[in-house]
């Protein structure tokens, strides 16, 4: 994939904004609050030709506070792992004893840095830019992440300051792409750090721990993953900081990109509504689902029984999901729950046959014939197949408008036994058959006027 670059600096200098300018998406949160990254965040990307991956880190600051401490031991991971540094300073304010203090950390770290002066469009850097350079650092740059001013020159000497040997046509997206979703709190950060066995993601009891959308590139019992962890959603009456409306809109967008989603339950709380309409949110977006029950270890017989009870009740609209009980803090059944999702990415990629297709559609119409509609029963002829990512199938027939959705539910389920497509939406489209003379005025005849009147005059 490339040489890892990790970009530092203070609290709300721009070090998001950076990331998503050359990775030339918005996925990391922007936003005018300081310590709004608190996670390691990956993503590949494409400079000067070359293939690098990028890491935005949470800022560095003077606090002795629980979350800040944690922040700190995360982006002095990313610096150990780092092949290269960008160190970012904001020059709308003056150079301060921590920019000298990280300036010296990097120093110390033997890895090879550049000096990233943002924000240089103001009116205030005009006075402040100078007194970055007494940092002594080699290379340095002027530029605006939110303009792109100086990103240009920025990116074309990208490659002279932390060479690749990977060139961007190498393939860089053999991988399956996985969200996890759920609402706060019900172990979604753990799970993710007990797939990548390191603690990535920051992990606390209290609610709203993770923020932006951290994705990471590994290699799970020899599959290719980029596994994204997602900030809790809770119902939309709820979200009042401005902060967490950035975060669902993240989740949302992450669940958009993924392939397939894992969304987890909290084993110990009651199926929510809130839990019902993201799933039902993302069966609609055509990813295939698998739902972990967390904290299953606190979970007898009786309880995981009646935990089951109530999902399949209110998930009788979708009751082709898998479920497992999984563990995340005690590593119990992540493993299999990750690879049955797999599996089902793996299954909605296969090209299916359209003979196969018609005659599967074809069998369950004459078996179970759909109630006549008035004088007419809705007829279906043939059926086109028009995606995989998910299964689209188009529906050509007579009258098919007035299939009910029982009906269309029934079609659904037979097909997806009968094509083995547990746990993958199933999308259908109806074409209504029109009759091509529908317009065409009918035009009668000399001899069939003639005889009209004569009719007439009788």
């Amino acid at each position: 994939m490339g040489p890892l670059i990790a970009i530092v600096g203070r609290p709300n200098v721009g070090k998001s904004s950076l990331f998503n300018k050359l990775i030339g998406e918005d996925i990391a949160l922007i936003a005018d609050y300081p310590g709004l990254t608190r996670d390691r965040n990956y993503s590949g990307c494409k400079i000067d030709n070359s293939n690098y991956i990028l890491v935005d880190t949470g800022g560095i600051t003077n606090s002795s506070s629980k979350f800040d401490q944690l922040i700190l031991a995360e982006t002095q991971k990313a610096i150990s792992d780092a092949d290269g540094l960008i160190f970012l300073v904001d020059s709308s304010s003056s150079i301060n004893q921590l920019d000298f203090k990280i300036n010296d950390i990097l120093r110390k770290s033997g890895k090879n840095y550049v000096l990233v002066i943002n924000k240089s469009e103001t009116k205030e850097s005009k006075n402040n830019i100078s007194d970055f350079y007494s940092l002594g650092v080699k290379n340095s740059f002027e530029i605006s992440a939110k303009n792109g001013l100086g990103m240009r020159n920025f990116k074309t000497s990208f490659h002279k300051i932390f060479p690749s040997n990977f060139r961007a046509n190498d393939r860089q997206n053999d991988f399956f792409q996985i969200g996890i979703l759920g609402k706060p709190n019900a172990g979604k950060s753990t799970y993710f750090n007990s797939i990548l066995k390191d603690s990535r993601s920051i992990v606390s009891s209290t609610p709203g721990t993770t923020r932006d959308a951290i994705s990471e590139l590994i290699t799970f019992k020899g599959n290719h993953i980029k596994i994204t962890d997602t900030a809790g959603l809770r119902k939309k009456s709820k979200i009042s900081d401005l902060v967490e409306k950035y975060s669902v809109n993240a989740a949302i967008k992450a669940m958009k990109i993924s392939e397939g989603i894992i969304y987890m339950i909290d084993g110990k709380e009651s199926i929510s509504d809130q839990d019902l309409h993201l799933i039902a949110l993302t069966i609609s977006s055509g990813k295939p689902l698998v739902i972990g029950i967390n904290k299953s270890e606190t979970l007898d017989k009786y309880k995981k029984t009646n935990v089951r009870k109530d999902l399949n009740r209110k998930l009788s609209f979708a009751n082709d999901l898998q479920v497992k009980y999984i563990s995340a803090k005690k590593n119990l059944g992540t493993s299999s729950l990750i690879l049955s999702l797999i599996k089902l990415i793996k299954k909605s990629k296969e090209k299916l046959n359209p003979k196969t297709v018609n005659k599967v559609f074809l069998e369950a119409h004459e078996n179970n014939p759909p109630p006549m509609k008035g004088r007419f029963r809705p007829k279906i002829k043939f059926i086109k197949i028009l995606d995989t990512q998910p299964p689209t199938f188009v529906l050509h027939g007579n009258k098919i408008d007035f299939l009910s959705k029982q009906y269309l539910k029934y079609l659904e389920n037979s097909v997806r036994k009968s094509l083995q497509l547990k746990g993958i939406p199933i999308k259908l489209v109806l074409k209504i058959a029109e009759n091509p003379y529908k317009t065409r005025k009918n035009k009668l005849t000399k001899r069939q006027l003639n005889k009209r009147k004569r009719i007439r005059g009788r």
